[in-house]
């Protein structure tokens, strides 16, 4: 009897002979490496918290982690399969809560919409000063803070320009043009926070 069939017959295999098993291409085994190894990846996963994934999200990263470290893992390093795979789950589920934490990620409903952008106002003399106050410090921001494209792009996107007719304006991408409004929505978003 081979010891691929042995393995796929016998869930009692040491991890390092399951994952042997595994790396020669048996599925079998990777299902019974995953269902050993379930558990240890909702543990580490518990741990975690996102704005924008939930806990199966977290599950999810830390069981693509288990999967590269079964086709990665020697038997000739230091240390053992269950130690190893638990690092690699640890670092992936880091490295997803880093990226999701990296401004440049942000989910973009976290902006302040352009579409929506209106500063206070009304009848009262009191809330007309204060909205006139807020509408210069806009402008001084847009002065101070936004770059020449940048102020071309808000202004064309205000009077209601698409991303497309904004580009063939301005002879850029359409990826230039959301990358400007993108960094407009990030300063306005810091003038008002």
């Amino acid at each position: 009897m081979s010891f691929r069939s042995v393995a796929s017959a016998d869930a009692n295999l040491s991890d390092e002979a399951l994952v042997a098993v595994v790396q020669q291409g048996d599925k079998k085994a990777l299902t019974a490496l995953i269902e050993r190894y379930r558990s240890v990846a909702e543990k580490a996963a518990a741990s975690c918290t996102g704005v924008s994934l939930e806990k199966d999200d977290f599950i999810q990263e830390a069981l693509l982690a288990l999967l590269s470290a079964a086709y990665t893992y020697s038997p000739q390093g230091k240390a053992g399969f269950r130690t190893y795979a638990n690092v690699c789950m640890q670092n992936r589920l880091r490295s997803v809560l880093r990226a999701e934490a990296a401004e440049k990620n942000m989910p973009l409903n976290t902006y302040i919409p352009l579409d929506e952008l209106t500063l206070p106002g009304g009848d009262d003399p009191e809330d007309r000063l204060i909205s006139e106050e807020e509408r210069q410090a806009l402008f001084a921001c847009f002065e101070r803070d936004l770059s020449p494209l940048e102020k071309q792009v808000l202004v064309y996107r205000i009077e209601g320009l698409s991303y497309s007719e904004i580009s063939i304006r301005l002879h850029i991408t359409e990826k230039s043009t959301d990358n400007a409004l993108q960094r407009v929505r990030i300063k306005l978003r810091r003038l008002f926070n």
